[in-house]
């Protein structure tokens, strides 16, 4: 017969065994947030602090976004074209959390092709999918260069949103360094960019897109210039200038306009899950 002081003597290595298995649990998950701490500093050693006072991207965080645009547009795809088309933009941008195919997939290409003349952009015009050969060429295509210079824009617009799609890029895909040909480190960090949305570039946004509607209203055949941001990576970055081309038509200004008013698409829809892989 088993008595009750029987009993306690069973129960007591099983309970010794629990308390071991917690410390033991503990200890692990302790050691595995200072392993994470330890990347999280080594990583933001690597990669520094990526936009510079003149609002351009280091030469660290350029080759970052060269590196992801020649993964959006790899070498082999080049027998096409070796530019970004709108349809591999929105692609890149489901990949890595975002949804932007009210701009790049639902706006017409004469108005993308017009938002990155008006950003400076650098780009291409490319055939479409069923062109024949015998029309002009209209979708545009950001250039490696375009690509950093879009980007970098976008970053400083709404650093909350494009950080974690840069954290994605490098953490689901092998983004190679152009000048050292190795893998980027999976760890970007949060602190190496912005926190907050910089206000010089939110409020020239909401000028342009004013400007744009009420031009796209008038239509006067003699309008005021409208002024341009620039983000030229090769010297001083973001800049005004009143150098936009002003032959721009009706629907094109207001297409754009749409995007100037509300670059981060919060009006139009809820920020999408994440989404694993995309096809090239």
């Amino acid at each position: 017969m088993t008595t009750d002081h029987d009993a306690a003597k069973v129960k007591q290595p099983s309970a010794e065994h629990a308390e071991h298995a917690e410390h033991v649990e503990h200890e692990e998950a302790a050691e595995e947030r200072a392993n994470a701490q330890a990347t999280e500093r080594e990583a933001g050693e690597y990669w520094g602090y990526l936009i510079k006072p003149d609002k351009c991207g280091t030469p660290m965080f350029d080759r970052l976004l060269m590196g992801i645009a020649d993964h959006i547009c790899p070498s082999r795809d080049h027998a096409e074209s070796p530019d970004i088309t709108p349809a591999q933009m929105a692609a890149f941008y489901r990949a890595v959390g975002g949804n932007f195919d009210v701009l790049f997939l639902e706006t017409p290409p004469s108005s993308i092709s017009f938002i990155y003349r008006s950003l400076g952009a650098f780009h291409s015009l490319q055939p479409a999918p069923e062109d024949d050969g015998y029309s002009a060429p209209t979708v545009p295509a950001l250039k490696r260069r375009g690509f950093v210079t879009w980007q970098t824009i976008q970053l400083l617009l709404g650093p909350e949103q494009h950080v974690p799609f840069l954290q994605n890029a490098v953490a689901q895909f092998d983004i190679i360094d152009p000048e050292t040909k190795a893998v980027f480190p999976k760890v970007l960090p949060k602190e190496c960019f912005p926190d907050t949305p910089d206000d010089a570039m939110e409020t020239w946004y909401q000028g342009v897109a004013n400007r744009l509607k009420r031009e796209a209203e008038v239509d006067a055949p003699e309008r005021e210039i409208p002024t341009r941001v620039r983000a030229d990576t090769a010297d001083r970055g973001p800049r005004l200038s009143g150098e936009m081309s002003g032959d721009a038509s009706a629907d094109e200004r207001h297409g754009a306009a749409r995007y100037f008013e509300d670059p981060l698409y919060r009006k139009t829809r809820p920020r999408p899950s994440i989404i694993r892989h995309f096809s090239r």
